[in-house]
């Protein structure tokens, strides 16, 4: 969480939503210089409520696990310019030297380049206009960020960034690489099959939670 805030550009507003975690992460988020904002649980009310109350022609949603490259501001604003584009991406980076990992960060920046489907670890961002005319992101409980995707598409292109966001690689370690690949572009396709995202998250959460992995004693 403080490496993800300390990555912000500098003079960026930020902005943590609390769901009504009990682990400390509202206090490490204002002790990082963070604006902290409650809210009721759910990762799409939390990001629409952050979005509400911030400021700025641009809005960039970050993970708390993620860091933005050094050069983000103005990658975004390079983007931006561009005529038609009313938002964009960073291609994924996981913190690890594994094969399997970055082979799936590569999988993942594909899936985002053709089928212009972001996800939430890819640091989506948006014209404030636009986020707000698209109606923000969906209240489904999995595939939100793929949601907003698609519906900012229909309002003028998503751009992919230069420089890479960078994440740990927790998502991936539970089940391994591969089982974690399996399930995230099963959970994919039932979601352009039109599966409703509350059966979906039914099956897939339980599932991507697992086994943590075992430590060394």
């Amino acid at each position: 969480m403080a490496a993800a805030i300390r990555s912000a550009p500098p003079g960026a507003e930020v902005i943590v939503v609390d769901g009504g975690s009990r682990d400390g992460t509202a206090r490490v988020a204002a002790d990082s210089g963070a604006r902290v904002l409650p809210a009721p649980r759910g990762r799409a009310v939390q990001l629409n409520r952050g979005a509400r109350a911030a400021g700025g022609e641009w809005l960039l949603f970050l993970h708390a696990d993620c860091r933005l490259p050094e050069n983000a501001a103005s990658e975004i604003r390079r983007l931006l310019r561009a005529p038609g584009v009313v938002g964009g991406w960073f291609p994924l980076r996981i913190a690890s030297a594994g094969r399997l990992l970055r082979l799936g960060a590569r999988g993942s920046n594909l899936r985002a380049r053709c089928l212009r489907l972001p996800y939430g670890d890819q640091a989506i961002f948006a014209r404030r206009k636009a986020f707000l005319a698209a109606g923000g992101f969906p209240d489904d409980p999995i595939m939100e960020d793929a949601g907003l995707a698609r519906r900012l598409r229909r309002l003028g292109q998503l751009a992919p960034a230069a420089a890479a966001v960078t994440t740990n690689a927790g998502h991936w370690e539970r089940l391994g690489p591969v089982l974690t690949a399996v399930l995230d572009y099963l959970a994919l396709a039932a979601w352009l099959l039109r599966a409703p995202p509350r059966w979906i998250a039914r099956v897939y959460l339980p599932l991507q939670r697992g086994p943590r992995p075992r430590r060394s004693p």
